[in-house]
């Protein structure tokens, strides 16, 4: 749906870029504006920036940029509409409505077709599972003692193998190929992936259907299929039920791994419980699990693969600022087995009996040399482990508490262990020397026509293009600056499409107008444009330059002499040489006339 600038400009200017980013990810006051860890790539050193002032964002990490709304597309990974929608409501602010012709609606984008069949396919799961096909499905989950209400309140239902007979026409063979929801065989035509399953709908935190879990009725494998990642479902992004777990009252989510331990859990009175989708706990997931809560109790299973995985996720959490205590199930595997077997208060007693994660962290640690015959080296190495487990806290402060905490619970000289983590902290430094000057992989970048690009990291993109983005930073922030450029340089003169648009529209500007940067970026509906227009319209050495007369006078001669080159060059792959060898000698005498007339300009 298109929505005209001046809808675009409003959303925007009601959600603050601080505000907003700051409801994902954790964001401290540094100098002028704010950083914080980069909710796009791993890191451990904040290098993503927020500018208050300019209203845009930039990770110096791996060089995404933009807006408000870039950001969203970029975080939710949904379309310019999409995120402006999700914006709008996030402001109260009614985006005006418009009725879709038969033409627009075939036209409607990939990811809403997407999201419009999976709806359809959960309401066509859960009728059959109410049906006769559904026979089984409706056996299997009464006899693991789940009533009608849990199984309306997670939209449980059963596949039949019949959902293609009921979608083909309205939707092409390839589109439903893309979808997850069919195999496509020569012999048999398309066939229903998820057949013969009970179903659980995954819900995206807006409770909009963007994928599928299915156990098999039967001995078939696999026992569990989830759905392939698809332009609407990022397993790494979500988290199982967390659209109403999100709004308990308990100030805390119970952390599950799989979609029954929820199911049992919710249906028990614990209405918080999250679990991930088939994959161990994520960075990502970590994120957006700190933007609910604080706290995590883990609950996964009892046995050696799930202690193994709570030991994983721990560190996971931490570092996303949320803190994790481990539930004791014991003697049974999962909360599941364990509500059935013991009630919903047992498992409540056992919650308030959780265990810190720097407690189960330890114990975890301590538990991989308890076969040692030789107890002395057992407790040396476990000490070790402990000690190169403490450089985890970056705070002073922290770090000594818990290494008076472990010493006292251990009985370990303190003076001995502080010495041990010392040389574990100095061993890490020095393992990390060597990977200073070793050659990284580059960044993403883009390039002149806003498109996604790879290059060398100490050069990531042509000097031209640094260039320009000085100068256009300069026109936009200055208008004596843009109404010389002006008399000199044409849209044209500037190398890729989007530089070129964007010159434009600065030379359209009122005489005395200063660009709003954030405004512009909203002009492109593409994050790799929005990420461009944002890197050259926020070059910090051009908003803080002293002498605006010799900036703007080096950077006009760099552009119009890379324009004169590639005219050159063109003449000469079209074997024109008498226009390339005249258009060679006429250069110096013009680059000299046009630096006098440059000189010359008043400020």
């Amino acid at each position: 749906m298109y929505y005209p600038d001046s809808v675009i400009d409003e959303v925007r200017s009601r959600n603050d870029i601080v505000s907003v980013i700051g409801s994902y990810i954790a964001l401290k006051r540094s100098g002028s504006g704010y950083q914080g860890l980069c909710p796009f790539h791993n890191e451990k050193t904040p290098s993503f920036h927020v500018n208050p002032q300019l209203q845009i964002y930039k990770c110096f990490g791996c060089q995404k940029g933009g807006n408000v709304i870039t950001f969203v597309m970029e975080y939710e990974n949904v379309s310019f509409p999409e995120a402006l929608r999700i914006l709008a409501d996030r402001s109260g602010y009614t985006l005006p409505q418009e009725t879709e012709s038969d033409r627009a609606k075939e036209n409607r984008t990939k990811r809403e077709k997407m999201m419009a069949l999976y709806k359809e396919a959960a309401e066509y799961y859960y009728r059959k599972l109410r049906a006769s096909e559904g026979k089984y499905g409706m056996e299997y989950l009464t006899g693991r003692q789940l009533s009608r209400d849990t199984m309306r309140e997670f939209g449980l239902g059963y596949s039949d193998g019949r959902l293609y007979e009921t979608v083909k026409g309205r939707y092409d063979d390839a589109f439903l190929n893309e979808s997850g929801l069919f195999t496509f065989r020569e012999n048999t035509g398309a066939v229903d992936k998820f057949f013969n399953r009970v179903m659980f709908p995954i819900f995206d935190q807006n409770g909009r259907v963007i994928a599928f879990g299915g156990r098999v009725m039967g001995d078939a494998k696999p026992k569990y299929l989830n759905s392939p990642e698809s332009p609407i479902f990022n397993k790494s992004r979500n988290l199982y039920h967390l659209n109403l777990a999100r709004k308990s009252r308990r100030g805390y989510l119970i952390l599950c791994e799989g979609y029954m331990d929820v199911i049992a859990l919710t249906q028990a009175g614990f209405d918080n419980a999250v679990a991930t989708l088939g994959t161990a706990l994520t960075e990502q997931q970590a994120t957006l699990i700190a933007r609910y809560v604080k706290e995590v109790i883990l609950t996964y299973d009892s046995d050696e693969a799930g202690q193994t995985a709570i030991n994983r996720a721990i560190p996971i959490l931490y570092a996303a600022g949320v803190g994790a205590r481990i539930v004791d199930m014991s003697p049974y595997k999962d909360p599941d087995e364990f509500i059935k077997a013991l009630g919903a208060e047992a498992y409540e007693e056992r919650i308030r009996d959780a265990r810190p994660s720097y407690r189960f962290e330890i114990e975890f640690m301590k538990s991989k040399h308890a076969g040692d015959a030789d107890r002395a080296r057992a407790k040396t190495e476990f000490e070790r482990d402990v000690a190169a487990w403490m450089l985890r806290f970056e705070s002073r402060l922290e770090r000594e508490n818990y290494m008076k905490l472990f010493c006292e619970e251990y009985k370990v000289d303190y003076r001995a262990f502080a010495e041990e983590v010392n040389k574990a902290g100095a061993a890490a430094e020095r393992r990390a020397r060597p990977a200073e000057t070793e050659p990284q992989r580059a960044p993403e970048v883009v390039n002149g026509d806003g498109e996604a690009v790879t290059a060398v990291r100490a050069k990531k993109r042509d000097e031209i293009l640094n260039t320009q983005d000085y100068l256009v930073t300069l026109m936009a922030s200055n208008p004596k600056a843009r109404r010389v450029t002006r008399k000199y340089l044409t849209p044209e003169d500037f190398t890729g499409t989007v530089y070129q648009d964007v010159v434009a529209r600065c030379y359209a500007m009122d005489e005395d107008a200063v660009a709003d940067v954030a405004t512009l970026v909203s002009r492109y509906e593409t994050p790799e444009k929005q990420r461009l227009v944002a890197d050259m319209l926020a070059d910090e050495m051009a908003l803080s330059t002293g002498d605006i007369a010799k900036s703007v006078e080096d950077s006009v001669m760099k552009v119009w002499q890379r324009r004169r080159e590639d005219l050159i060059s063109k003449a000469k792959e079209e074997h024109d040489d008498l226009t390339a060898i005249r258009m060679w000698k006429e250069n110096k005498k013009l680059a000299e006339d046009m630096r006098r007339r440059l000189r010359a300009e008043t400020y």
